[in-house]
């Protein structure tokens, strides 16, 4: 029987097999984003799994992390096994005790500065206004000569009819597009830049469903996203859709047409006498979604400039 240090080192070229399906990246050229609910992201989370995700995460420019638990070793564990270059932005525990991080390699994207949670204010006489059962994170990053907001969300779960939090869902999606939208349509030298990028886990059940409907319905400018991405399963079986990278349309970028998940079940933790389920139970339930974009160059910049 081989040794648990080669199963591992096997799974991990194989693993670098699905990963290759991940186009380039290049400086000052694209930006890969990834966004990827780890489940229950904690110091609980054993060796091996930690070094699969690290090795999937040192794919992205940038990976949004959702459900990181309020313990912040497993994070630290993982940004020891990544290269030096790997830097970490997280936020404060919100809902369910869970806080969000962004992941991002520093030699092609870097922080611009602004890094906060969506939260909505009201009057000191009246102070209830509504609010996200988990804050939506927020970061901006420069890519190349574009800078752009990337807001990570963990949306409302619940189910059946009717129920409160599949009321709540939809409206946080709602709430979370309109501001959004009143954010993008600022004068570029707002704190925000107006080059928005939504990705998470939404908790969308189905192509068309009423949260779909909430996430790229309303008025213009509509959230744009790659076609097909409505009907891509995001969970570990693939059946729901529950994940997206939606964004603003913007003449700063472009998307190149690449996307997908990394359904790293595939190969991961097959050796004799491992569960079935495996690789769900010690890595996540959710699968990691990317997509890529072709960043601003400094010809077509001035091309724009004189409106050629």
């Amino acid at each position: 029987m081989p040794a648990e240090q080669q199963i591992i080192a096997a799974e991990r070229r194989a693993l670098m097999g699905l990963l290759s399906r991940v186009p380039l990246r290049s400086v000052d050229e694209n930006v890969v984003i990834a966004s990827w609910n780890i489940a229950q992201f904690s110091d609980k989370k054993k060796s091996r799994a930690l070094q699969y995700i690290a090795d999937i995460c040192e794919r992205f420019d940038i990976v949004a992390i959702q459900e990181v638990k309020s313990n912040l070793q497993g994070l630290a564990k993982l940004q020891k096994l990544l290269p030096g270059n790997y830097q970490i932005l997280v936020s404060d525990p919100t809902g369910n005790n869970e806080r969000m991080a962004f992941l991002y390699d520093k030699r092609t994207v870097i922080s611009t500065g602004l890094v906060c949670e969506i939260a909505f204010n009201g009057p000191i006489a009246n102070p209830n206004v509504f609010q996200f059962q988990r804050s939506p994170y927020c970061a901006s990053f420069r890519a190349g000569r574009f800078d752009f907001t990337l807001v990570s969300v963990h949306i409302a779960e619940g189910s059946g009819q009717g129920s409160v939090g599949t009321q709540l869902r939809e409206q946080e999606i709602r709430e979370l597009v309109k501001f959004i939208k009143h954010e993008a349509a600022r004068a570029q030298g707002s704190v925000f830049d107006p080059d928005f990028f939504l990705v998470g886990d939404f908790n969308i059940q189905a192509d068309g469903d009423r949260f779909f409907q909430a996430l790229t319905g309303g008025d213009e400018p509509r959230l744009k996203m790659p076609v097909g991405m409505n009907k891509l399963g995001t969970n570990y079986d693939q059946t729901k859709t529950f994940d997206k990278i939606a964004w603003v349309p913007s003449k700063e970028f472009q998307f190149s047409g690449k996307f997908g998940v990394i359904p790293f079940g595939d190969v991961l933790y097959k050796e004799a006498g491992q569960p079935v389920d495996a690789a769900r139970k010690e890595v996540s339930d959710h699968l990691p979604l990317w997509a890529e974009f072709r960043v601003t160059e400094l010809e077509h910049e001035l091309d724009q400039i004189l409106n050629l």
